[in-house]
C-alpha cells in the first residue's frame, strides 16, 4: 500500500492539518509502516512499539486515533519476543518426541529469571555489517523453521494459538479496533483485485500478495487473510470503505487513469471522513477554545491552579520511588515544629547536584499536608521543571500569592496592586503577615532556587524573608555550589537553617533499588545486584542510581557482567548511556533527536522532532545507509526509528502540556547539559539551530531540499514537512513559531532573518507582546549591532505596565496603537525596521473592522531617551546616597534601600509609623539612623536589614523635615528641632527674597522670589521656621523682619521669569509686578478670585465666573488689537452658593455650568436669567463640554461619572470625565478620564465606542478634524485619528481587554415641573439628531465605563 501512503501524505494530510490547525489543533501522522522495509527489526520489538504508539494516541488524540490501510498482503507472521514461562514449558512438553525442536526452540529463546514471573525472551537477529546479507538469511531460515515448528504445536492448544499466529498488522487491528471498540474513532480502507490475469507470475505475485520461501503463492496466507476481511466486513462495516481495482503489473501505477481516480477516491474519502470525525468530537468537547487562541482563556487563579495541579503531579510522582533520608526529613519536620509559635528564619536544604534535594522537599510537602490541620495550607514549585528555561522571580511570586490568597480567602493580586517587581515582593510578605494573623499554618517549599533566571538579581534572594511570622515556613533548596548559597549564607547568620542532602547510605540504596524493580516488576541476579551497590557506593548519588537503574531493568538474567558497563559516576554513566544508544539506534540518529530536544526552547512536539529531523542530512544519510528510499524524490525520518529510541528513553523523557500541547524535553537537567556537551559542540550546535530556525520559518514546506545519499548522486527531494504560518486564522496564532523562532534565530546568529521575519514585522510583535511570552529582544540587543533592535526593545519596555494592567492580554488592536504611539516620530531617522513596522501598524489600523483611534503623533514616552534606570521609591519622604548605597524612607514611614551596582531593592525597613523626617548612613557604610514624624529614632543594619535599637520620642510628633536635624560625633547623637534651639543669627539665613512692599495700613505684604505672593493678618505667635521657609503676614513695621509673626498665604501668582521689583498703587487698589524679562504685570486688588473662565463655542463671547458673580463679556476688536467689553450681563451667586468649577458657554448665550459640590446649573443670559438646575454629581464638577452645534454637552465629575445632556431639549445620555470633545459632525465625543484612558462614545446611541490607555489623565481637549488633539497632565500632546465603521456587529466589546466595567441602565425623563421652558415640544427641532426623540418619548439606555 506504499502508492496509498504516498498519496495521503501528498495529498491529504496536509489539508486535515491545515483544518486542525483553523480549530486550534495539532495533526500528527504517526505511519511506522513509512520508509521501512516489511521485515521485522532484528531485536524483534517492532511489534510492540506498533501496539505501544496505537496505545499513545489513544490516550492522547481528541479525535480519530487509528487508520488501517489493508490490501492483498497478510503479512510477516513473527513470534512473541516473550513467553512466559508456563506457556513455553507446555511447548517443549509437546515437542518431548522432536529433540530438533527443542534445540532449535532453545536456541532462540532463553529464560529471563529477572522478570517477575519468568519469561523467555527470543535472542536477536545479530546483523553483522562485514557481511550481514549472509547471516542475515540464514538466521531468517532458523526464525522460518522455528515458527513452523511452534505453529504446529500451538495447533493443539486452541487457547494460545491466537497468541502466536496473527501477523502484526492483525495485532494491530485487535488493539485499535476491537479491543476497546474504537470504531467510533478508526477509518479502515480496504482494497480487493477484480481478478488475476493469468500472466502475473510469482514475481508479480510478491510486489502485493504473500509467497512462501521458493517463490510461491502462500495459499496459507491467502486464507488467513480472507478470514481477516470476512470479519471486517461484518463488524465494521460502517468505518469501511471497500475499493476495487485492478493492479498494472503488480502495483499501483499513478500516472495510469483508472489507478490515479482511485487514489483521488481515496484521498477525498480519507478528507472528509477526517473532517467530519473531528468536526464531532470537537462538538463533543463543546467546542472550547484550544491551542493557538489569542482570546484568555482562563482567569488567573485557573492558569494558577493548572500550575500548582501540575507540580503536586510530579511532586507525588518523585514521592512514589523516595526512600530513606528519614533523617534530614525528621530535622526538617522537628525545625517547623519548633518554630511555630516564634517569629523564625527560612530552612535551606543544601547538597551536590544529583543529591535528591528535590525528592526530599516533595516528600516534606507530602508529609507536611498529612499532619498539619485541614486549613494549612502547603505550596510547592519546582523550578528546575521548566529547564532549560529558567522560571521568573515575579513569576513565581505571583503565583505563590494567588494560590495562597485563593485557599486562604485573601484578595489575590491584581495589576493595580502588584504593577511593579518593588509591589510584588510588599505583597508578598503582606500575605504571608496575614495569614500568620489569621492563624492558619503555611509552607511554602521552593526547590533549586538557583535555576531563577537573572532578572532582578533573583539569585541574590533578596525576595527571600529572613524574618517569617509564626505558623509561616519556607523550605528552599540549592546547590551547595551556587551563588545563591553563597547569599543565602550571608543572609542567614545562624547555621541552624541549614539542612544538607548527605550521600545514600548503603542501606538506602537497596531499599531504592529493590523498590524501583518492584514497580517494574523486575529483579537482578545476586552478582548485578552486587555489582550496582559497589558502583553506587562510591559515589552515593541518587542520581547516579537513578541512571543505572534505568540500564538495569533492561538486564536478563543471562546478560553477562562483562556487559553491564556501569559508570563510577554520575557524568561516567552519562556517557555510557549514550553510547549503547548509538549502539542500537545509530550515532547520528541518536545525537540528533537528544541534541534537538535539548536545544527546543519549549520542547518539541514528536512531529515537529520528526520533521526536523527530515530535514538533518546526517541523519538521513546514516538511515538510508544501506537501503536506499522507498521514494527517493519523498526522502523522510521513518517513524518508527524514533519510536524505537523514544521507547529506550522513556525513563528519561517527559510531557510538558504547554498552550494546549504536549511537548516532550529531558526531566532531568543534569541529562540536558550532558547531552549539550556530549553532541552539541560548536559546530553542530549551529548546524542544529540553523536546522530549527528552518523550520520554524517555514523555509523548506512545499519545497525541494537536495540531499546526499550513498550510492546516489546528489538530488532535490521533498521532506514533506508543514508550512509555518503565523496566523492559522483570524485570532488563531501559531505558538510554536511564536515561541521557538526568535529564539533559534538568535542563537543561530542569523540576524537579517530576525530583523526582517521578526522584529520589524507587526504580528509577531502583536502576538509577542499581548501573550503571556514575549520575542527575546531582551536577548537579541545583547548580541545585536542594531540601533532599531534596541529601540523597539525599549519600547516593549515602556509598554509593560499595559501588559501587566491587562494581565499579559493586550488586545492586537491597542497594541499597535500604543506602539505607534511610541515610534512614530522615529519613522524618518530609522526607516528600515521600525519605518516598516510602523507603516504596518497604520496600515493594520486603518483595515480594523472596530472603531479605532489611531496615533498621528508620538505622545506617548519615546524610547532612547538618555535615562538609564528608573527606581520605583516610595513618594516623598527624604533620601540619602552614600557610597553605592540609596536610603529613601518615605511619607508611609517605610525605609527602603537600594542598591546603586544593579538598581535592585535590598532592604525594606518596616517600623516607624509615620513619615521620614530624615535619614543618614553611618559606620562606612554599615548601618543607617532613621527619624520620623512619630517622634521614634531607629538604627538599622544595613548588612541584613534588622533593627538594632529604637528611641522613642526622640522629637516630638507630627514634626516636618525642615524643623529637625540629625547630627553625629564621635560618640554622641545630636537631634536639633527648630522650636528647641535659639533662632540663629541673619546671615546664617539662606532663603531670602529679593523684594518685599508692605500695604498701608500694614494689614499685608508681597514677596517675590519667582512667585507673586499676597498674604492675610495673622496672630502673633513667632517661630524661626517662618523665616526659614517662606515670609509670612505682617502686621508690625518691617524692623520685626528678624522675628515675624506666623501667617498664612491668601493667593499666590505665578509669574514667567524671576520678580525684580514689586509697587503697590494703593489708591487704585493695583499690585505692579517686574519682572526680569522686561514685563510688568499689574494685578487688581479689587476683583475678586477669578474661579474659571470660557469662551463660546463661536468665540463672540466671555464668560467670566468669579466668587461672588459670573459676567458675561463680548469679544471685540481694537486698533487691530483684541479687546474684551462688558460686562454685558452679570449674575450674583447666592451668599452659600458653592465656588463655580467648570463652565461651558452655547452659541445663543446660555451658560452650563457645574461647582465643587456638584450642582450643575443651565443659565440663560438671553432670557433674563431663566434658571434650570440639572441632576447633580455626587461630587465636584471637573468637566463642562458643549458640542460643535450647541445641541448636546457632557458634564463630568470627580468620581468619574460623566453625564450626556440633550440640550434642545434637555435630557440625559451616558455617565464619568477630566475633558471632551465633540468630533466635527457632533456623531462621537471624546472624554479624557482620571483613570488615565481616552474613550469615544456614540452621541446618538449613548454606547461606548472604544477605550485607549494612554497613561496620564487628559486635562483638555480640541477637535482635530476627524479626531482630536489633547494635552495630558504630564504635558504630551496627543494628536490621534478615529475611524468607525458603518456598521459594529453586536459581538463587539470595547472593554473586553481592560478589567474595566461597562454598564447600560434605563432611566424616565420627566418632562414636565419647572423646565418648560427648555423642555417644551416647541423648542424641539425634529432635524437635528434622533437622540432627542429618545430621550422624549421613552427610556434612554445610558452607559458608564469605569475603569478599575
Amino acid at each position: 500500500m506504499s502508492s496509498e501512503r504516498k498519496a495521503l501524505l501528498e495529498k491529504a494530510y496536509p489539508e486535515v492539518r491545515s483544518f486542525c490547525c483553523g480549530l486550534g489543533l495539532v495533526f500528527e501522522v504517526v505511519d511506522l509502516r513509512w520508509g521501512i522495509r516489511n521485515v521485522p527489526s532484528g531485536d524483534h520489538e517492532a511489534c510492540e512499539v506498533f501496539l505501544e504508539e496505537i496505545q499513545r494516541c489513544e490516550q492522547m488524540s481528541a479525535g480519530p486515533t487509528f487508520i488501517a490501510l489493508l490490501g492483498n498482503r497478510y503479512g510477516h507472521r513473527a513470534l512473541p519476543r516473550l513467553i512466559p514461562e508456563k506457556l513455553f514449558d507446555a511447548l517443549l512438553s509437546k515437542l518431548s518426541k522432536n529433540p530438533e525442536g527443542i534445540k532449535t526452540l532453545n536456541q532462540w529463546f532463553k529464560k529471563d529469571s529477572n522478570a517477575v514471573p519468568p519469561t523467555y525472551v527470543l535472542q536477536p537477529i545479530i546483523l553483522r555489517r562485514n557481511n550481514g546479507s549472509t547471516h542475515q538469511v540464514k538466521a531468517r531460515g532458523h526464525h522460518a523453521q522455528l515458527a513452523t515448528q511452534v505453529a504446529l504445536c500451538c495447533l493443539c492448544f486452541l487457547s494460545v494459538f491466537w497468541f502466536f499466529l496473527p501477523t502484526v498488522t492483525e495485532r494491530e487491528f485487535e488493539r485499535g479496533l476491537w479491543q476497546n471498540d474504537y470504531e467510533s474513532s478508526a477509518l479502515l480502507f480496504v482494497r480487493e483485485i477484480p481478478r488475476q490475469k493469468s500472466r502475473e507470475g510469482p514475481k508479480r505475485f510478491a510486489k502485493f500478495m504473500d509467497v512462501t520461501g521458493d517463490g510461491l503463492l502462500d495459499a496459507e496466507a491467502q486464507g488467513l487473510l480472507a478470514g481477516l476481511k470476512t470479519r471486517l466486513f461484518v463488524k465494521s462495516q460502517k468505518i469501511l470503505n471497500l475499493h476495487s481495482v485492478e493492479l498494472s503489473r503488480g502495483s499501483i501505477n499513478p500516472k495510469c487513469k483508472e489507478h490515479a481516480q482511485y487514489l483521488d477516491s481515496v484521498c477525498e474519502q480519507f478528507v472528509s471522513q477526517m473532517k467530519a470525525r473531528i468536526g464531532a468530537a470537537m462538538d463533543s468537547l463543546g467546542r472550547r477554545k484550544m491551542w493557538g487562541t489569542t482570546e484568555e482563556e482562563e482567569k488567573m487563579d485557573g492558569l494558577v491552579v493548572t500550575e500548582a495541579r501540575r507540580h503536586i503531579a510530579i511532586s507525588a510522582e518523585l514521592c512514589r520511588g523516595f526512600h530513606g533520608r528519614e533523617g534530614l526529613l525528621g530535622k526538617l519536620c522537628l525545625a517547623m515544629w519548633e518554630s511555630s509559635n516564634v517569629r523564625h528564619r527560612p530552612l535551606v536544604v543544601h547538597g551536590g547536584a544529583g543529591m535528591g534535594k528535590t525528592a526530599v522537599l516533595c516528600k516534606l510537602a507530602q508529609e507536611m499536608r498529612g499532619v498539619l490541620e485541614a486549613r494549612a495550607v502547603v505550596v510547592i514549585r519546582l523550578l528546575a521543571a521548566c529547564h532549560p528555561q529558567k522560571p521568573d522571580i515575579d513569576h513565581v511570586l505571583h503565583s505563590i500569592c494567588t494560590q495562597v490568597c485563593l485557599a486562604s480567602g485573601l484578595a489575590p493580586p491584581s495589576p493595580l496592586t502588584v504593577s511593579t517587581h518593588l509591589e510584588l515582593l510588599r505583597f508578598f510578605w503582606d500575605v504571608l503577615e496575614q495569614v500568620s494573623q489569621q492563624g492558619g499554618a503555611l509552607v511554602i517549599v521552593l526547590d533549586s532556587v538557583e535555576q531563577l533566571a537573572d532578572q532582578h538579581h533573583a539569585h541574590k534572594l533578596r525576595w527571600l524573608p529572613v524574618d517569617l511570622p509564626p505558623n509561616v515556613h519556607v523550605v528552599v533548596s540549592m546547590e551547595t555550589n551556587s551563588e545563591a548559597f553563597a547569599n543565602m549564607r550571608f543572609k542567614l547568620e545562624s547555621l541552624g537553617s541549614f539542612f544538607e542532602a548527605e550521600r545514600l547510605s548503603c542501606e538506602e540504596g537497596e531499599r531504592i533499588i529493590e523498590s524501583d524493580l518492584r514497580a517494574s516488576q523486575r529483579t537482578l541476579t545476586c552478582e548485578q545486584s552486587s555489582a550496582v551497590l559497589q558502583t553506587v557506593e562510591s559515589s552515593g548519588c541518587p542520581l547516579h542510581l537513578k541512571l543505572i537503574l534505568s540500564v538495569a531493568k533492561r538486564w536478563t538474567s543471562f546478560t553477562p557482567l562483562t556487559e553491564l558497563r556501569l559508570g563510577t559516576s554520575t557524568q561516567e554513566m552519562m556517557s555510557h548511556l549514550f553510547l549503547m544508544l548509538e549502539e542500537k539506534h545509530g550515532k547520528e540518529l541518536v545525537g540528533g533527536a537528544l541534541g534537538y530536544i535539548t536545544l527546543a526552547r519549549e520542547g518539541l512536539l514528536e512531529a515537529e522532532l520528526r520533521d526536523v529531523m527530515s530535514l538533518d542530512d546526517d541523519v538521513i544519510s546514516e538511515v538510508y545507509r544501506y537501503s536506499l528510499p522507498p521514494i527517493p524524490s519523498l526522502i523522510r525520518l521513518p517513524p518508527l526509528l524514533w519510536a524505537r529510541l523514544r521507547r529506550d528513553l522513556e525513563d528519561h523523557l517527559e510531557e510538558r502540556w504547554t498552550d494546549g500541547v504536549a511537548t516532550i524535553a529531558f526531566n532531568n537537567k543534569r541529562l540536558s547539559e550532558a547531552v549539550s556537551a556530549h553532541y552539541l559542540r560548536s559546530e553542530r550546535r549551529g548546524r542544529s539551530l540553523r536546522i530549527l530556525a528552518e523550520y520554524f520559518l517555514g523555509r523548506w514546506s512545499g519545497k525541494l531540499r537536495p540531499a546526499s545519499l550513498p550510492g546516489l548522486s546528489l538530488l532535490l527531494s521533498d521532506r514533506k514537512v508543514p508550512p509555518q504560518p503565523l496566523w492559522f486564522a483570524p485570532g488563531l496564532a501559531n505558538i510554536r513559531k511564536l515561541q521557538e523562532l526568535p529564539y533559534h534565530l538568535l542563537h543561530s546568529g542569523l540576524w537579517e532573518e530576525l530583523r526582517q521575519e521578526v522584529i520589524s514585522k507587526t504580528q509577531h510583535r502583536g502576538k509577542g507582546a499581548c501573550g503571556s511570552r514575549s520575542l527575546p529582544l531582551f536577548s537579541c540587543s545583547k548580541y545585536m549591532d542594531c540601533t532599531e533592535t534596541g529601540l523597539i526593545r525599549d519600547a516593549l519596555v515602556l509598554m509593560k505596565p499595559s501588559l501587566c494592567f491587562l494581565e499579559g492580554h493586550m488586545e492586537v488592536s491597542l497594541f499597535y496603537s500604543e506602539l505607534l504611539a511610541r515610534l512614530s516620530s522615529l519613522n524618518s531617522a530609522f526607516p528600515t525596521v521600525i519605518g516598516r513596522l510602523c507603516s504596518q501598524c497604520e496600515e493594520w489600523l486603518l483595515k480594523y473592522p472596530d472603531p479605532i483611534l489611531i496615533p498621528r503623533s508620538s505622545f506617548l514616552q519615546q524610547p532612547g531617551g538618555a535615562l538609564q534606570h528608573t527606581l520605583s521609591v516610595l513618594r516623598g519622604g527624604q533620601m540619602i546616597v552614600v557610597l553605592r548605597l540609596l536610603v529613601a524612607g518615605s511619607d508611609d514611614g517605610v525605609v527602603e534601600v537600594w542598591s546603586m551596582l544593579d538598581k535592585q531593592l535590598v532592604h525594606t525597613l518596616l517600623g516607624h509609623t509615620a513619615s521620614i523626617l530624615a535619614v543618614k548612613v553611618i559606620g562606612s557604610p554599615a548601618h543607617c539612623l532613621s527619624l520620623a514624624a512619630d517622634g521614634s529614632l531607629r538604627r538599622w543594619s544595613l548588612m541584613n536589614g534588622q533593627q538594632l535599637f529604637c528611641i522613642e520620642e526622640a522629637v516630638p510628633i507630627d514634626s516636618i523635615p525642615s524643623s529637625v536635624h540629625l547630627h553625629l560625633s564621635e560618640q554622641l547623637l545630636f537631634v536639633y528641632t527648630r522650636t528647641q534651639v535659639p533662632p540663629p543669627r541673619l546671615a546664617s539665613f539662606t532663603h531670602c527674597r529679593m523684594s518685599l512692599v508692605i500695604s498701608d495700613p500694614a494689614s499685608a505684604l508681597a514677596s517675590g522670589e519667582g512667585v507673586a505672593a499676597g498674604w492675610g493678618g495673622a496672630s502673633p505667635e513667632q517661630t524661626l521656621e517662618n523665616i526659614r521657609i517662606n515670609i509670612r503676614m505682617m502686621s508690625r513695621p518691617l524692623r520685626s523682619m528678624l522675628v515675624p509673626p506666623a501667617g498664612s498665604v491668601c493667593e499666590r501668582l505665578p509669574v514667567s521669569s524671576e520678580v525684580s521689583c514689586l509697587e503697590l498703587a494703593q489708591n487704585k487698589r493695583l499690585l505692579l509686578c517686574g519682572l526680569t524679562s522686561g514685563t510688568v504685570l499689574i494685578y487688581p486688588l479689587s476683583l475678586c478670585r477669578v474661579l474659571c473662565l470660557t469662551a463660546g463655542t463661536k468665540e463672540k463671547h466671555l464668560a467670566v465666573a468669579y466668587e461672588d458673580s459670573v459676567c458675561l463679556f463680548e469679544i471685540t476688536s481694537r486698533d487691530n488689537f483684541p479687546t474684551v467689553e462688558g460686562p454685558l450681563k452679570k449674575f450674583a451667586l447666592p451668599l452659600l452658593h458653592a465656588p463655580l468649577s467648570a463652565m461651558a458657554l452655547l452659541p445663543d448665550r446660555r451658560l452650563l455650568y457645574g461647582t465643587s459640590c456638584g450642582e450643575v446649573t443651565l443659565w440663560d443670559f438671553g432670557r433674563g436669567g431663566d434658571v434650570s438646575d440639572l441632576e447633580p454629581h455626587r461630587s465636584g464638577v471637573t468637566c463642562v463640554t458643549v458640542s460643535n452645534r450647541g445641541a448636546h454637552a457632557l458634564v463630568g465629575s470627580e468620581d468619574t461619572v460623566q453625564r450626556l445632556w440633550a440640550l434642545n431639549p434637555l435630557g440625559f445620555l451616558f455617565e464619568g470625565v477630566l475633558s471632551a470633545a465633540f468630533s466635527e459632525t457632533d456623531r462621537f465625543i471624546f472624554t479624557g478620564s482620571q483613570d488615565r484612558t481616552i474613550k469615544v462614545w456614540d452621541v446618538a446611541s449613548g454606547n461606548l465606542l472604544f477605550v485607549q490607555y494612554v497613561y496620564s489623565p487628559v486635562v483638555r481637549m480640541v477637535t482635530f478634524r476627524d479626531g482630536f488633539v489633547a494635552i495630558t497632565r504630564q504635558g504630551a500632546i496627543i494628536r490621534e485619528l478615529f475611524r468607525c465603521p458603518d456598521h459594529i456587529g453586536p459581538d463587539y466589546n470595547p472593554v473586553r481587554s481592560f478589567r474595566a466595567q461597562y454598564r447600560v441602565t434605563s432611566r424616565e425623563k420627566d418632562r414636565e415641573g419647572p423646565q418648560t421652558s427648555v423642555s417644551n415640544l416647541q423648542d424641539f427641532n425634529p432635524t437635528q439628531l434622533n437622540l432627542n426623540l429618545v430621550g422624549m418619548f421613552k427610556a434612554k439606555p445610558s452607559s458608564a465605563c469605569v475603569m478599575l
